[in-house]
């Protein structure tokens, strides 16, 4: 029993891996000056783990000031956020991209998507797994 207990509390709450996630987010989000968030759930915003629990999928985007050079934003940002954001790696496709693995577990992805004058910064956040049960949507 004992054993069982140990190996419980290495995995954390659902709710505590998801608010680890999306912290992690609003660390990205604060990044972009005068940026205003939208949270974007998806249908099917967790996804079963093997051995129980479940993955947390946050989504959010984040509408940047005028004038936002998202390929600086991209290249400057892992210098930004510290140690705890590794880079996993930089997305070679037509929008500024990057993606991080979070001291957390979380997996985060960054991309700069859309045209001058209607840019949006897709953040897409996936928690490690968490034990518990989703909340009813």
């Amino acid at each position: 029993m004992t054993m069982v207990g140990c190996a419980m509390a290495g995995r954390p709450t659902l709710e505590q891996a998801r608010a680890d996630t999306e912290a992690a987010m609003q660390r990205i989000a604060d990044e972009i000056a005068g940026g205003v968030v939208e949270v974007r759930t998806p249908d099917s915003a967790y996804l079963a783990c093997d051995g129980g629990g479940y993955y947390s999928i946050n989504r959010w985007a984040v509408t940047p000031q005028p004038g936002f050079d998202g390929e600086a934003f991209v290249e400057a940002l892992p210098g930004r956020l510290g140690s705890d954001y590794v880079i996993a790696e930089t997305v070679d496709i037509k929008s500024p991209a990057v993606a991080f693995n979070h001291a957390s577990g979380a997996v985060l992805d960054v991309k700069v998507l859309g045209t001058e004058g209607d840019i949006v910064v897709d953040l897409l956040g996936l928690a490690p797994c968490g034990d518990g049960e989703p909340p009813n949507e």
